[in-house]
């Protein structure tokens, strides 16, 4: 995502890395904070605004927003962070967008949030460590040192199967050996005792981190409930539009709808959109006129009339900030190219729904591995190992009958759902409840007798924080629920919620100083040489082909000539997005970026 680098170097070696990050430093000095730590270690911070991200007694940094259900606390910046006092040093990961850096006594440890929104990759050598969120970055610094950046041809085999499940990493093993991945349940430390450190990757078991409590079926629908609408409401005690919600005529979007009119002021001060105008998504636009009509809220700025350009920045350099960006990890060529010019304002998305209702099919990675390999063997024998490489890794068994939405919770949810941390922090995924991902992911037996399946959650969020809008019709019918299926739902749960059971979190910090959009620094220490511009057909295909040369004249041209053709005809078909979900000219970019 282009977001942050963190080097931790000797200082008396690597003397290639510091004169690099010196000089991009003394061109964007706002861009670059430096901290000498113990045993003559040199730490480099790299991200926008990085000297207002280092915490004031030396010893950590935090640039983002996280905010904590149990605590009922919202934190802005290094400031809000620094008011958690001693419990910013927990080890327990918070939802958000936000990374976190400490260096107490001998060690220093890095994470991100808690659902990966801001991505973690880590590469080292003796007595170097890089952490970023740019695997592309961590690519170009490796050839700029002269270290190897060796093809995991495993990592390579899976990317070739045509899937919107394979359109973006599948393991933390990258198509780079030395550049990893730090996934759900990891986070990064270094011991600075040892002047030959390198990274090292500690993990807990996801069933460890997502472990359900044990409350009653009701109880955890309605506590889940209860900080849904808690956190939205929160968000919109910011400000008029602080939260923002883009609605469409389904269930996801329509959850976070429920949560945000259960509140007053989210009632009365949250913007509702629908961006869904195109003649395809017609019938989502009638069902959010229905309901706006139906419900009593407007659609639409509450705000007097202002030219589209008032409100919005623009990214300058859209294809080089997804090459930066995307390149070996995230494949579509598409990329938000502009952010609000207002701070403090969220953008709340319904994404997250799919961690419990089954984005995969409620199936194991090994059966999906079959399924491919009636069809493309090889590739299903690479997907299979890279796979079940990651899964065993966090502790899944990959024959698990929910191993595919473990790897969706590890992978997909968290690079496919961070898309707006390219321009933002201010994203928010309410709908990701740590209590009910553990439900979610209990095995049949285990599961409550209230409970038919994981996909009953979403059903029941929706029925507790909104009965009438659970019954109102949807974008399909298939979708609909009478309202007598409501009022059964009900009485398992326990009841509809009221405004009374929402909390407002104390705010901590200022949504002014979360600093976002493209680090200046980043951009020109990992600058491509190619052409800067708008992300357009004809620019992705000039870079398609200096990417496919590259790969026609390696070792995997034989395996990549189908796919390298096929891409080349997509590209050049109008009728076919160039940002079309399966990325397939993306993959082509991000191995040519590796092998040229």
């Amino acid at each position: 995502m282009a977001n942050y680098l963190l080097a931790l170097s000797r200082e008396d070696g690597h003397e290639a890395l510091g004169q690099a990050i010196d000089e991009v430093g003394a061109q964007f000095p706002d861009d670059h904070a430096r901290s000498v730590l113990p045993g003559g270690w040199r730490l480099d911070w790299l991200a926008r605004h990085a000297t207002g991200d280092l915490m004031p007694e030396g010893q950590g940094l935090f640039t983002g927003v996280a905010y904590d259900d149990d605590a009922e606390g919202l934190y802005f910046g290094r400031s809000g962070w620094g008011s958690r006092g001693a419990r910013v040093w927990a080890d327990d990961d918070l939802p958000g967008c936000h990374v976190i850096g400490s260096w107490r006594g001998d060690r220093l440890r890095v994470t991100t949030d808690l659902y990966r929104m801001m991505p973690l990759f880590t590469t080292s050598a003796a007595g170097l460590v890089l952490v970023s969120d740019s695997a592309a970055l961590l690519l170009r610094l490796r050839r700029r040192l002269g270290l190897p950046c060796t093809p995991d041809a495993t990592v390579i085999g899976a990317m070739r199967w045509p899937n919107a499940m394979s359109a973006q990493l599948m393991s933390t093993r990258t198509p780079v050996q030395e550049i990893t991945y730090v996934a759900v349940g990891q986070r990064v430390e270094v011991d600075l005792t040892d002047p030959c450190a390198r990274a090292e990757v500690v993990t807990r078991p996801m069933r460890e981190v997502f472990a359900w409590d044990g409350q009653s079926y009701g109880d955890t629908i309605r506590h889940g409930a209860s900080r849904i609408a808690s956190i939205i409401h929160t968000v919109a005690t910011l400000g008029p539009e602080a939260a923002r919600l883009s609605l469409s005529g389904g269930k996801d979007s329509r959850i976070c709808l429920a949560a945000a009119l259960l509140s007053p002021v989210g009632r009365d001060s949250a913007r509702f959109t629908c961006t869904n105008t195109l003649p395809q998504h017609q019938r989502d636009a009638e069902v959010v006129q229905q309901l706006s009509e139906t419900f009593g809220f407007p659609l639409g700025s509450r705000f007097p009339a202002v030219p589209r350009s008032a409100e919005i920045w623009r990214v300058r350099d859209p294809m080089g900030l997804w090459s930066l960006d995307s390149a070996l990890t995230y494949y579509p060529v598409k990329l938000q190219a502009y952010g609000l010019r207002a701070k403090g304002q969220f953008a709340i998305a319904g994404f997250g729904s799919e961690l419990y209702k089954g984005n995969y099919g409620l199936r194991s990675v090994k059966t999906i591995a079959d399924s491919i390999a009636t069809r493309f063997p090889d590739m299903a024998e690479d997907f299979d190992a890279t796979c079940s490489d990651y899964l065993t890794r966090v502790g899944i068994d990959p024959a698990d009958p929910l191993s595919a939405e473990w790897h969706y919770l590890g992978m997909r949810n968290a690079l496919h759902g961070g898309r707006f941390v390219p321009v933002s922090k201010l994203g928010i995924r309410p709908l990701q409840q740590r209590s009910l991902v553990g439900l979610s992911k209990l095995a049949a037996q285990d599961r409550p007798a209230e409970m038919s399946g994981p996909k009953d959650i979403t059903e029941d969020l929706m029925a507790t924080m909104g009965p009438a809008l659970a019954a109102h019709p949807f974008d399909r019918p298939a979708k609909d629920r009478d309202p007598e299926w409501v009022t059964e739902r009900l009485r398992v749960i326990g009841g509809a919620l009221t405004s009374d059971d929402l909390s407002t979190y104390a705010v901590h910090g200022d949504p002014e100083t979360v600093q976002d959009g493209p680090v200046p620094a980043l951009s020109a220490l990992g600058a491509d040489g190619q052409e800067p511009g708008a992300i357009t057909r004809e620019r992705v295909q000039a870079r398609f082909e200096v990417a496919a040369a590259a790969v026609g004249d390696s070792d995997f041209a034989t395996d990549w000539v189908q796919i390298v053709d096929d891409a080349r005809l997509e590209l050049a078909d109008p009728a076919v997005p160039v940002g079309q979900a399966r990325g397939m000219a993306g993959r082509v970019l991000s191995l040519g970026e590796l092998l040229r």
